[in-house]
């Protein structure tokens, strides 16, 4: 099995190198939800609420203006309900400060999160997200998208870590003939206190798979963050992304404040 697992470990990042050397363009991330997705749901009948807020302040480069949109302001509710032990539903509600410099209605997102119980005979847990988008064109320049999102996630005692694996299939506006785009991310947690877990997160967006464009036209940033628990109730996490492509120069402030019923 250990064999095994460092097979798999030593393909995977492989493939990972041969994809960042493939060379298009790559869309933006998506500024209405900076969260990774664990296999943990929402408990069964419990109602969660939150509030996902994100801006980008500051962003060097033609290129980066032109896909980072500086100084937008990002607000979206999410209405996340329990189904069952392993199975939420959710509702998005997107606003924000666009470069008109109106604040207005973005959007709106429907998902279905679910994470598979753990198991002895498996060193992984896995989950999935099935959200669709549907957004105003002023806001978002894809308006109808369908997201595939696996989730791989593994703990060690107070370490974890999770990998999210994002496929995006828009179906309105012009990444529509583009086919299917990949957009990663994935976090590394430490659960330092009861109180406070710092964790290192990961965002990207590759572009159409199909052709992927080069390095320096997709984007990928790094987040320190740092997770809250100070009552059973409430979701604090506050973080600072830092661009680490041409496209992607630049950072942003994310904040996400839930609260269970």
């Amino acid at each position: 099995m250990r064999r095994g697992l460092h097979s798999l470990t030593r393909a995977a990042a492989f493939a990972a190198m041969a994809i960042l050397c493939l060379c298009g363009r790559a869309r933006a991330i998506d500024f209405y939800e900076i969260q990774i997705y664990t296999t943990e749901t929402t408990p069964k009948d419990v109602l969660e609420i939150e509030l996902h807020s994100n801006s980008v302040t500051t962003a060097t480069g033609t290129e980066a203006h032109n896909q980072l949109n500086p100084y937008q302001i990002h607000e979206t509710i999410e209405a996340t309900y329990g189904l069952t032990p392993h199975i939420e539903i959710g509702q998005y509600l997107a606003t924000a400060k666009l470069g008109n410099g109106n604040y207005e209605y973005a959007g709106s997102r429907t998902k279905c999160h679910f994470g598979l119980a753990l198991t002895d005979s498996w060193p992984f847990q896995i989950g999935g997200n099935i959200e669709l988008d549907y957004m105003r064109r002023a806001a978002e320049e894809n308006p109808l998208t369908l997201e595939l999102r696996p989730i791989i996630e593994r703990r060690f005692g107070k370490l974890w870590m999770v990998a999210n694996l994002a496929f995006e299939k828009p179906f309105r506006g012009p990444g529509t003939h583009k086919g299917m785009t990949f957009a990663p991310s994935g976090e590394i947690v430490y659960d330092l206190f009861e109180w406070a877990s710092p964790a290192l997160e990961y965002y990207g967006d590759m572009g159409a798979v199909e052709h992927f464009p080069s390095v320096q036209d997709q984007q990928h940033f790094v987040v320190p963050t740092i997770n809250f628990h100070l009552i059973p109730q409430l979701e604090l996490n506050f973080g600072v992304g830092f661009g680490v492509t041409r496209a992607s120069n630049g950072a942003f402030v994310k904040s996400i404040v839930g609260w269970g019923f």
